[in-house]
């Protein structure tokens, strides 16, 4: 079994002959995965698949469905749609590719465990994400002005300072990128929006990839932002190179619309060669889970794997991922989150002792 210096190294060295890296983003990337067991777990999706096939194995063989892959509970958030619709649900889907659901459900169990100061035990956060995600049915993720999400409203933080946002993006040091990644961006942004492109930081496991944001004013002078993320072929290939005898997720290069489309995900949004572009903006923001109390942690929790459903839901095979879920059964579930758990702990500790 290789120690996680060793995967992580090997990770870096595959991705690094794909796409261009930023080796002091990278270290960046290692000092925050020394800080604490969650962000360790958010920084290493890599050491998550490889984890996940010694320690689970069995797991892999689920009805391949849409699955989010690199799921943590800071992986929630709002957006607008097409419609100009405010809603919330699964908003980072770097990873994204077809695979077993358990991948997804047993990852985002961990996170919440893992997260700092969460009022609730592994046992009670198993059972709140299984129970909700068994009963769920797939829509449109959540319209947080309807009725029904007056619980998440009321826990949706405050928009930022517009223009000290905006003025905060546009503070990194001039960038360029493809004119294709240009075009696509100006194809989902304001009509005569007018940017500079500037680097940018943000985020934990995405850290060392090229990020670039554009700022600038629309035709009608309010400021507007989007950002552009190389993310090159995913983490799941690379899990599949490294262990050819395990079935690992497969990338499909048309899933992203698929699934935005179902859920109804951001409308300025779009995918070319291998980048991502999204919106930023003051009300694009997620909801903390650290320091909630154990009724807003349940029922946020509650959300989460009724997002994550709705993810699940898009590729039109739920009714298989239910009885793969039901298979698994309870115990077996919180058995596969307990040696998740164990297992990314001891890595956490091996990866400090070793830096």
């Amino acid at each position: 079994m290789a120690d996680p210096h060793e995967l992580t190294h090997a990770f870096e060295d595959w991705l690094a002959a794909r796409i261009p890296l930023e080796r002091a983003e990278l270290r960046r990337k290692h000092e925050e995965m020394r800080a604490h067991e969650y962000r360790f777990l958010r920084g290493g999706y890599h050491l998550w698949l490889a984890r996940f096939g010694e320690e689970l194995p069995e797991l892999l063989t689920g009805t391949p469905v849409p699955v989010v892959g690199d799921l943590h509970v800071e992986n929630f958030g709002t957006w607008r749609d097409r419609d100009q619709v405010r809603r919330w649900g699964v908003n980072d889907f770097d990873e994204l590719s077809r695979g077993p659901v358990a991948l997804d459900l047993v990852r985002l169990a961990t996170s919440a465990v893992l997260a700092p100061h969460l009022a609730l035990d592994e046992n009670e956060v198993c059972a709140e994400l299984l129970a909700a995600w068994s009963a769920a049915e797939p829509r449109a993720c959540i319209d947080l002005a309807e009725e029904g999400a007056g619980h998440l409203r009321a826990l949706v933080p405050e928009f930022a300072d517009a223009a000290r946002f905006y003025a905060d993006l546009a503070a990194g040091p001039p960038e360029q990128l493809p004119d294709a990644v240009r075009a696509a961006a100006a194809e989902v942004a304001e009509r005569g929006w007018a940017p500079t492109w500037h680097q940018h930081t943000a985020g934990t496991g995405s850290l060392g990839h090229r990020r670039v944001v554009g700022v600038g004013p629309a035709a009608d002078g309010t400021p507007h932002a989007r950002e552009a993320k190389q993310l090159g072929p995913g983490t799941a290939p690379w899990a599949a190179e490294t262990w050819s005898d395990l079935t690992w997720p497969e990338s499909d290069p048309g899933l992203y619309d698929e699934v935005r489309d179902a859920i109804r995900g951001p409308a300025a949004a779009a995918r070319v060669l291998d980048w991502h572009v999204r919106d930023l903006a003051p009300d694009v923001v997620r909801i903390e889970v650290t320091g909630l109390g154990r009724h807003d942690s349940a029922r946020l929790l509650r959300a989460m794997a009724r997002a994550t459903a709705d993810v699940h839901g898009s590729g039109g095979v739920f009714a298989s991922c239910l009885r793969d879920v039901a298979r698994l059964g309870e115990r077996r579930f919180q058995d596969a989150v307990s040696a998740m758990v164990a297992r990314t702990k001891a890595d956490f500790t091996a990866y400090r002792k070793k830096n």
